[in-house]
């Protein structure tokens, strides 16, 4: 099987005009609490309708979905495939069926080691240093308290690293009269904590259309969540009308205090709304107090225009401004189609709208759905704008394909450690006739040059779970660089699997590393010789120890009881002979038990008397 990395180069035409964009400053109040620590009923309803509308509609039918672009023009040489591999450390299955569909993948982990993910309608936290979950509920627990009880769906989720917080979006609700956009923000680094609830209006703009497919960033300020606003009573292709920005202050929800909040719309090029707008997150932090927007012609048959979009500044900033530049690239991008599943079975696609995207040394890498026109399978499309903020940025197109897997729903995170190192991790979906849904990954310098494919996990069961032959694939994935460990991105996908009479679809989570490195793969780490002095030890405890491989380590230590009485450390911790210490002189005398351990590692334990 032999991956193809295709690329072109260069901006063929730039334009630039200030965008006549309408904004609403307002405050939103507190709509409740919820204590994910604290019993709460959460009877987890769900309704999914098994003819679920296909992609198609008025504007948009299925000629659309089906039709074979030509060939692009673009330079269709094979790149060679000169970078190291990308490595998999923990893999593993996430979010079950929630009778809906399709998955809506997303996730975020905290610098702690705590995962969250979200799929339609579900959310679900483990922690990898204990290596066990550690929570599970319906979305339904973050609208209850609102008095909302209304479907959500299309949810997302992102880690603050500053706050070292979580915030999650989703939506409430499929009507104007009755859609709400759900915004909560965490109290602690804890998932299965505190959070602080808010309800922003879905008919934003009070003209009787509600909100679709949020998309979320943060900025060193605030909280972006960017949605669409649709009729009534239409599909998400036809019925379209805009996409809209809020821009939220996020230190008012962490704090539980009323959200100071800005609206934008009317975000227009030639007088025609640019649909999708995708925050691009910061690569290696948070960047701001600006944010970047990327977007492009999602339903053009073939196209080679993007849109890169700049809100300025903060909220209350007298010099706040948007802006909207228009890029060419030399290469097209076309509808995907279908991909095929085992025969008959298909996945839908949707379109090419940007569906992940960040910003690092001053490269805007993106990614969204294509097609390989020369394979006629459904491919990736990665795209490089240098230098976004300049006056002539450029962009470059490349595609990643294969010759037998069909490639969709594609997400990227920055996995560098340097100004010079534009490393990223491109992570995404795939299937095959033969070959089952899954997830896998590919590593790219940002200059044209990749790995070849990391499979993840390929599925275990082709899906059906609507009533027709074509299923819903996507609609997103979810990626997340760790932030406290270059070179290590987590990501969710969509897996195929049969469980209870049904071929259904859920969440698969992976660790990614940038090089195998700093991957801990393969045999499992183990400990040598484990050395503990003094014992007893009046003031400080030594230990020294050996490993042989890296690892994620807890040092903690417990009373004579089996309780916890310390978490001291926790740390990624190399191979080869270590030493850790700790101070005991605050400790009253008796026994302890320092327990070290962490994920693919067997557990020790050591005994200590402190005098």
């Amino acid at each position: 099987m032999k991956k193809l990395v295709l690329n072109s180069l260069f901006l063929i035409l730039y334009s630039f005009v200030p965008a006549q964009v309408v904004t609403h400053s307002f405050t939103i109040q507190p709509g409740g609490q919820i204590d994910l620590s604290q019993p709460h009923p959460d009877y987890f309803p769900q309704l999914m309708n098994i003819e679920m509308p296909k992609p198609g509609g008025i504007e948009y039918p299925n000629a659309l979905r089906e039709t074979t672009p030509p060939p692009s023009g673009g330079d269709s040489t094979p790149q060679n495939e000169v970078l190291s591999n990308a490595a998999l450390g923990m893999s593993f299955f996430g979010n079950g069926f929630a009778n809906s569909t399709p998955n809506d993948n997303d996730m975020a982990i905290s610098n702690g080691g705590k995962i969250i993910s979200v799929i339609n309608s579900t959310m679900w936290c483990y922690d990898i240093y204990l290596d066990t979950t550690i929570g599970s509920m319906s979305l339904a627990t973050f609208t209850a308290p609102l008095g909302l009880p209304h479907q959500e769906f299309d949810p997302k989720v992102i880690y603050d690293p500053i706050e070292d917080k979580f915030a999650l979006v989703c939506l409430n609700g499929f009507t104007d009269s009755t859609n709400s956009v759900i915004v909560a923000f965490s109290q602690t680094n804890n998932p299965m904590g505190a959070w602080n609830l808010y309800a922003l209006p879905g008919d934003a703009l009070n003209n009787n259309l509600w909100t679709d497919y949020p998309i979320i960033a943060l900025s060193t300020n605030e909280l972006f969540v960017s949605g669409n606003l649709l009729y009534n009573d239409s599909t998400w292709q036809a019925g379209f009308v805009e996409s809209i920005v809020w821009q939220i202050n996020k230190q008012d929800g962490f704090s539980g205090g009323p959200l100071t909040v800005n609206l934008v719309s009317n975000i227009l090029w030639n007088n025609r709304a640019i649909r999708n707008l995708c925050p691009v997150k910061g690569g290696s932090w948070l960047y701001g107090p600006e944010m970047f927007f990327v977007s492009d012609r999602n339903f053009e048959n073939q196209c080679d225009t993007f849109f890169v979009v700049k809100i300025s500044d903060t909220i209350a900033s007298p010099s706040w401004t948007l802006t909207v530049k228009q890029l060419n690239s030399n290469r097209d991008y076309f509808v995907a189609g279908d991909a095929l599943q085992q025969s008959p079975h298909k996945f839908t696609t949707n379109d090419q709208r940007v569906l992940g995207s960040f910003l690092e040394n001053n490269k805007l890498q993106f990614v969204c759905n294509t097609k390989d026109t020369a394979a006629g399978l459904t491919a990736i499309y990665h795209g490089i704008i240098d230098n976004p903020d300049a006056v002539t940025p450029t962009v470059t197109g490349h595609l990643v394909a294969d010759t037998l897997l069909h490639f969709g729903y594609p997400n990227i995170s920055y996995a560098g450690n340097a100004a010079s190192d534009n490393t990223a991790i491109i992570t995404f979906d795939h299937c095959a006739p033969t070959v089952h849904a899954g997830v896998s990954a590919i590593k790219t310098d940002g200059a044209g040059n990749y790995s070849n494919i990391l499979k993840i996990r390929d599925g275990a069961s082709y899906v059906n779970v609507l009533s027709s032959l074509l299923e819903r694939w996507g609609d997103y994935s979810g990626s997340q660089r760790r932030y406290n460990n270059p070179g290590e991105v987590w990501m969710s996908g969509y897996y195929g699997y049969f469980a209870t009479f049904q071929r259904k679809h859920g969440a698969w989570i992976a660790q990614v590393f940038k090089d195998q490195s700093l991957a801990s793969i393969g045999e499992q780490p183990s400990f040598g010789e484990v050395k503990v002095y003094p014992n007893p030890a009046p003031e400080f405890v030594e230990v020294e120890f050996s490993l042989t491989k890296h690892a994620y380590l807890n040092f903690e230590l417990f009373d004579i009881n089996g309780k916890s009485v310390l978490l001291l450390l926790r740390e990624r911790v190399k191979p080869g002979i270590n030493k850790f210490s700790f101070s005991v002189s605050d400790l009253p005398s008796g026994l302890y038990v320092l327990r070290i351990h962490g994920i693919d590692i067997n557990l020790t334990t050591r005994k200590i008397i402190k005098n």
